[in-house]
């Protein structure tokens, strides 16, 4: 495997693994992003992969970009098993397999499977994004999204997917993919929470309600809660119940109930526990000093946020960042 890149691509099963490039062709220029590290593979004349690390320098996160034109493209990808990988079908279709299973996905779809070998087929004129994640990233969303725990526990050579239908987007990740993987007046590293809102946007979108028993009929109105819950996790206060009451056009006692018999918590509980999941995740952005981050989840001062943070993991936050995976300094 790549000491950098997180997987490495076969253009068949008898080759070699194929070599990364750092200089786009003329006809890909404008995915160029100036200031930024940018990894080119060309598919045998029939597509293109770019690579591209987030959060410089540590780089422990990184998207591909797969492009087709006028034919498809087969290749063979083995990935870091640390690595989960979500994927977004921007356009066309693919299919994914091993030597047991076979997938496809389609336009808008998105799912997450674990990073392991398997054959790609990029069909013509299509257009696919992947984003490879650590798991230990992954993990810190595991008491906010339950459902994530399958692809962290699966056996190595399973093919594992979140959920077993795609989901397609309403549109929240198709906007932030293209922030991603575009030029224009966008600067790919100005953003430093652009993969925690892509994946908060998709978790949003993979946890099914629908898999519980019983919560059918509430399913609009309780993901309508957690998504306007999650989206105040920067926020000193989550939104008031009444104003959530409102938004699921539901009384207060009926909501607060259905919620927690979903979610096994309460509404403030639930913003509290994401909350301090994401302030754990962001410690991993090494760019940022702990006072920044205090000041991201609008903190009053550093001693309140330091005092929070102690009482949540029994660590100061610099004590917590000392103790974090070692491998988001050693990248890069």
């Amino acid at each position: 495997m790549s000491c950098v890149l997180p997987s490495e691509i076969y253009l068949s099963k008898k080759a070699p693994a194929a070599m990364w490039g750092k200089v786009l062709p003329k006809e890909l220029t404008n995915y160029w992003v100036p200031n930024h590290l940018t990894y080119y593979l060309g598919l045998n004349r029939c597509g293109h992969i770019m690579a591209k690390p987030l959060h410089q320098p540590q780089a422990f996160a990184w998207t591909n970009h797969f492009l087709t034109e006028k034919k498809p493209c087969r290749c063979f990808v083995k990935s870091d098993d640390r690595y989960i990988i979500f994927y977004y079908v921007l356009k066309g279709r693919m299919e994914y397999r091993n030597t047991t299973e076979q997938y496809v996905a389609v336009e808008t779809n998105m799912n997450m499977i674990s990073a392991i070998n398997h054959e790609l087929i990029i069909k013509e004129n299509s257009e696919i994004f992947f984003l490879f994640i650590p798991s230990e990233i992954l993990e810190c969303y595991k008491q906010t999204f339950p459902i994530i725990t399958s692809l962290l526990i699966r056996e190595q050579n399973d093919l594992t997917k979140l959920i077993d239908c795609d989901i397609k987007d309403d549109g929240r990740v198709r906007q932030l993919v293209g922030k991603q993987i575009r030029n224009g007046d966008i600067e790919i590293n100005s953003d430093p929470n652009i993969m925690e809102q892509l994946l908060l946007a998709a978790l949003i979108q993979l946890f099914s309600l629908s898999e519980q028993n019983g919560f059918m009929h509430y399913e609009p109105a309780i993901h309508a809660v957690r998504s306007t819950i999650l989206n105040h996790i920067y926020e000193r206060k989550p939104p008031s119940l009444e104003k959530l009451s409102r938004m699921a056009g539901l009384n207060t006692r009926k909501l607060e109930s259905v919620f927690k018999q979903y979610n096994n918590t309460t509404m403030l509980e639930f913003y509290q526990v994401a909350r301090m999941e994401a302030i754990y995740r962001s410690l991993f952005d090494y760019r940022k000093s702990l006072q920044d981050i205090a000041a991201t989840f609008n903190y009053e001062d550093y001693p309140t946020f330091s005092a929070a943070v102690k009482r949540r993991w029994g660590k100061s936050p610099r004590e917590l960042r000392n103790s974090l995976p070692v491998m988001s300094k050693l990248r890069l």
